[in-house]
């Protein structure tokens, strides 16, 4: 029987406090989740970034906007909260900040705290982070500690309603990040300067290419300590989570790198860290190549190809790109270690993409789900009724998509800079309790 599971990014949860957090409502979800059979919630990343997900400033910390404020108050750490009722944007503000520092001058320290603190990572990005903002480096270890706690008390009540949870692991950090300052060895630079900028070539999409405002990996240099900091980044996220999607694939094999200063149309391909990492990776036991889902979507050559069928990493499709309309085919349906979207956080909904078919299109698309016994007048469900039935051996879909919500409620459009962008949220749950039956 098909696994199934839900797409909604921490952040998108319903919330009275302007961004979704570890709190009632991610409980809430899960308890949906459950009754209706779910077995996988998939949530993006939650290491702390500047807004953007995939531009972490360190790879250990969370995003300290995460914290639920009713569980502080269930701890006695703060008094009470104001409330934010009924907004269906994320609101990116300091608004939390005062709670955070109450329950700040509240807190006792005590044994788990203690053990917590000896992490060394976490004590990277606290002092990294104290040195931009001139707080005290002992309250961002606060503020990480409360996350971790609070998450990971999260995670354990989902298993024990045995759904699990889909991670998310950035290719690359931001440059101005705890990562780079602590680990610049890992990171192509001259005289104590980065030398190149991660992205992509130009494509349809981009004339000039992408630039993510990342650093490039040295390779050469990582080699010498057998990709120490990499083995250990994954190790912790499987820490995490029970599954690790493993952003832009590619990026492994070999990785687009851009002088600084330059255009994409400047950039080239360079080796990644491919089967020497992957070797090193697999030497422990507990790492299971099963928890990791490769994204493997956009330029992929035959090595990329080739290093994913070595290891049979679960890879992931987007009916979107999948389905050929002209021959009323699924192009990727022979294979079954697959996770299937219909679209993921980067698509357009089913519906914004339905409707940017012409008349002939939106027909062909009715008669290839009729030919998959799939058919159903509302173009959404029976999406969702083909990605529950092809032989992918895990389906997600987006609440979006859930709830046939057009591209208004997008959460990212890649490459392109806009306040939309990582800002949608779920005002409550009625309508998706009831449409959630559907898939």
């Amino acid at each position: 029987m098909k696994e199934k599971g839900i797409l909604l990014p921490i952040f998108s949860l319903p919330s009275k406090y302007g961004i979704g957090d570890f709190g009632n409502e991610a409980y809430e979800f899960i308890d949906i989740l459950s009754e209706n059979g779910m077995k996988y919630w998939e949530i993006l990343p939650i290491n702390v970034c500047n807004r953007l997900p995939y531009s972490p400033l360190s790879y250990y910390a969370l995003e300290e906007d995460y914290i639920s404020l009713d569980k502080l108050k269930e701890c006695g750490l703060i008094e009470k909260a104001e409330e934010r009722e009924g907004k269906d944007r994320v609101v990116y503000d300091n608004f939390k900040e005062k709670y955070y520092k109450e329950a700040f001058g509240k807190f006792v320290i005590n044994k788990e705290y203690v053990e917590f603190i000896k992490n060394k990572e976490i004590n990277e990005y606290a002092q990294y982070i104290s040195n931009i903002k001139g707080e005290n480096k002992e309250y961002y270890m606060f503020l990480q500690f409360i996350l971790y706690k609070q998450w990971m008390e999260l995670k354990k009540y989902a298993n024990s309603k045995n759904i699990q949870i889909i991670g998310d692991m950035p290719v690359y950090p931001t440059f101005n990040s705890a990562e780079t300052m602590y680990h610049p060895e890992c990171f192509k630079m001259k005289n104590g300067k980065f030398t190149f900028e991660a992205g992509t070539p130009p494509d349809y999409f981009n004339s000039e290419g992408q630039k993510w405002n990342s650093p490039v990996y040295d390779v050469e240099n990582m080699k010498k300590d057998n990709f120490k900091y990499l083995v250990n980044r994954f190790k912790y996220h499987l820490k995490l989570f029970d599954k690790v999607r493993v952003d832009y694939f590619r990026g492994y094999d070999s990785f687009f790198e851009i002088p600084l200063g330059k255009s994409g149309k400047d950039g080239f391909y360079t080796d990644g860290v491919s089967y020497a990492f992957f070797n090193e990776l697999f030497k422990d036991e507990n790492i299971k190549v099963e928890n990791l889902i490769i994204e493997d979507l956009g330029d992929i050559r035959e090595e990329t190809v080739k290093l994913r069928e070595h290891y049979g990493f679960t890879r992931q499709k987007i009916l979107q790109y999948s389905i050929d309309l002209n021959n009323f085919y699924d192009k990727d349906n022979e294979q079954e270690n697959v996770l299937v979207f219909p679209g993921n956080h980067d698509c357009q909904t089913i519906h914004g993409w339905y409707n940017t078919l012409n008349d002939e299109y939106k027909e062909r698309l009715k008669e290839f789900l009729r030919r998959n016994e799939c058919y159903d007048i509302n173009v959404n469900i029976g999406i969702m009724q083909y990605c529950a039935k092809c032989k992918a051996k895990i389906a997600i879909i987006t609440v979006q998509d859930i709830l046939g919500l057009d591209d208004s409620a997008r959460i990212n459009v890649p490459g392109v800079e806009k306040d939309e962008n990582w800002s949608w949220k779920l005002v409550d749950f009625s309508d998706f309790k009831q449409r959630i039956k559907d898939f």
